[in-house]
């Protein structure tokens, strides 16, 4: 490692704590784990980053440029239908959040309410304009009937948002398929689609999940 650029070193360092923080948590991982799964001494890790913190942050940038490529992906392919494209989106984004979930869950921690705030504002600022435009495109298709697309969008982001905060910390199978299920119920609406026809929803749980109804 002693001949590499500072750009690959810093590389290594985020993708090293980026598997540590998900395999153990950001609070139970210490520098001198990410140091250890490198190879390095304890001072190169402070030549290149204040804190633990600081390292953290690098990766949320970095889970915002994923999200911002799949974005892109699911925006930029070609022949898709509204609907289509809303669960391409959808997919996407989820695939990322679920690579990053134990992370994510540090966020999501009272004390760290600010942060996780910031957090949802950056995804928002990427994710609304997609969805938006996705409206746009199913108003002109007669699949959605939605006057406000933006608010539309919003809407979208809020109740995905307001429905997780509702969910236990460790939810079960059928906790996560009343939520899927409850969403789908809430966004049909809001987007005058036709009922059950946004079954996306359906087809990002697990596969296990899939085709069974939750208890009420």
């Amino acid at each position: 490692m002693a001949n590499k650029r500072a750009s690959d070193r810093m590389t290594d360092f985020v993708s090293a704590a980026r598997d540590l923080f998900e395999e153990k948590g950001f609070e139970n991982t210490s520098v001198d784990d990410i140091v250890a799964r490198l190879g390095v001494a304890k001072g190169l890790f402070y030549y290149y980053f204040e804190s633990k913190e600081a390292l953290l942050d690098l990766i949320v940038e970095q889970m915002m440029n994923e999200i911002e490529s799949a974005i892109a992906a699911a925006m930029e392919k070609k022949g898709l239908t509204a609907i289509e494209r809303l669960a391409e989106l959808i997919e996407s984004s989820t695939d990322v959040a679920h690579r990053s979930k134990t992370i994510l869950t540090y966020f999501h921690k009272e004390r760290n309410r600010s942060l996780h705030l910031a957090l949802e504002k950056k995804a928002a600022a990427l994710m609304v304009p997609a969805l938006e435009s996705i409206v746009l495109q199913g108003n002109e298709e007669g699949v959605f009937d939605a006057p406000y697309p933006k608010e539309a969008a919003g809407a979208i982001l809020f109740m995905s948002a307001g429905l997780k905060a509702l969910s236990p910390p460790e939810p079960s199978s059928a906790d996560i398929i009343r939520f899927n299920k409850a969403l789908q119920f809430q966004i049909e609406r809001v987007l005058g689609a036709a009922p059950g026809s946004l079954n996306v929803f359906e087809d990002v749980l697990p596969p296990e999940f899939r085709g069974r109804s939750e208890r009420r």
